[in-house]
């Protein structure tokens, strides 16, 4: 299915983009860029009481931004992005300290997880205005598409002298999901072939993750194997792209 999607959105870009690409008077581009991805709201929060908790931590994105420029104005554009959160297994350890700090005070909490990974793929228009002419643009884009997300494995092992394990498992689950992304930020045109991005995107999605493997059962903890995550990022990046034609 995630194939298909994928197959869908990138036939679909380059069937907008071509036939305006015949046309000498725009600009074909494409451009590379990665920086900082920062959870927000639920996405960050550190309560694992709460099923909306993702605890996420700050981690990179990585990007490649192609499209046509029809002027210097207005383009049609088109983001294939990734993202890597980690999870903040340290706020989770000491969540499980404090949470049985009476009830178990000799048991040692070891918390293990893997990190949260995004993949989508947006596209839409963007609009350009010249603060020095041909030379520095601020820009805003308004993108929508699909994304695909994996959330982390979560091991959680409680010691204790004399004592069996005491074991907390969460297996890795993926969904794909729609996607909206805004920003705005500025384009440096070095040379006409040439220029430099530098760019703050918001992005939100709110993938159903379903089938997950959970072992909770323990300290009284039930969760479904269903759930849905919101997922919102601010991405900041700096890149540098080319023209092409």
């Amino acid at each position: 299915m995630k194939n298909l999607l994928l197959l869908i959105g990138i036939s679909m870009l380059i069937f907008c983009i071509h036939p305006a690409s015949q046309s000498q008077d725009g600009e074909v581009f494409v451009g590379i860029g990665g920086g900082a991805s920062i959870p927000l709201s639920d996405y960050a929060k550190t309560d694992f009481s709460d099923e909306s908790s993702g605890y996420a931590r700050i981690g990179g994105n990585f990007n490649i931004y192609f499209g046509y420029r029809f002027n210097e104005y207005f383009s049609l554009a088109g983001l294939l992005n990734g993202c890597m959160n980690r999870y903040d297994y340290v706020e989770l350890q000491n969540w499980f300290q404090q949470q049985f700090a009476t009830s178990l005070p000799d048991t040692r909490w070891v918390v293990e997880s893997k990190n949260w990974g995004l993949g989508g793929l947006m596209a839409g228009p963007v609009g350009s205005i010249p603060l020095v002419t041909n030379k520095f643009f601020f820009e805003g884009r308004l993108l929508g598409g699909f994304l695909y997300a994996y959330s982390p494995a979560i091991f959680v092992t409680g010691k204790e002298n004399g004592e069996p394990d005491k074991e907390i498992n969460i297996e890795q689950g993926s969904a794909a999901s729609w996607v909206i992304d805004a920003g705005a930020g500025f384009r440096y045109k070095r040379t006409r072939k040439q220029y430099f991005v530098l760019f703050a995107d918001y992005m939100f999605s709110n993938p159903n993750f379903t089938n997950v493997g959970f072992n909770t059962k323990e300290f009284g903890f039930s969760r479904a194997d269903s759930f849905s995550q919101q997922i919102s990022t601010v991405n900041v990046s700096i890149g540098i792209g080319y023209i092409v034609n």
